[in-house]
């Protein structure tokens, strides 16, 4: 499988759990689903999804930045470090209220991980 079909393959099922934590109001499920599906993968499967990962870390969406800072803590996925990174000085110029917050937690798994 290309990194571009299991990427769609991914991202559809995060959407979809995360579709059905919104249906029932618990924001943990989609999370938890996710996790279940990351230990399932094979270890080619992982590089895969690690790179997805930080494909996510970046994204505009900060559910799924809160998805994908959580399983790269969970699963410790050190080669997300550039990644997060990134975030944080992105997040550091950003004039969004949590910003500040969200930044704290993406110090610490970087802290985490190294």
């Amino acid at each position: 499988m290309t990194l571009d079909e299991f990427r769609a393959r991914m991202t559809s099922y995060r959407r979809t759990v995360d579709d059905e934590a919104t249906s029932l109001k618990d924001p943990y499920v989609a999370l938890d689903r996710l996790h279940a599906l990351y230990e399932k993968f094979t270890d080619d499967e992982r590089r895969l999804a690690d790179q997805i990962l930080a494909e996510w870390v970046l994204s505009e969406d900060e559910k799924m930045r809160f998805d994908a800072i959580a399983l790269i803590d969970d699963f410790k996925v050190v080669n997300t470090i550039p990644a997060l990174r990134r975030l944080a000085e992105r997040l550091m110029s950003s004039g969004v209220p949590g910003a500040p917050y969200e930044i704290k937690k993406v110090e610490r798994v970087i802290a985490n991980l190294t």
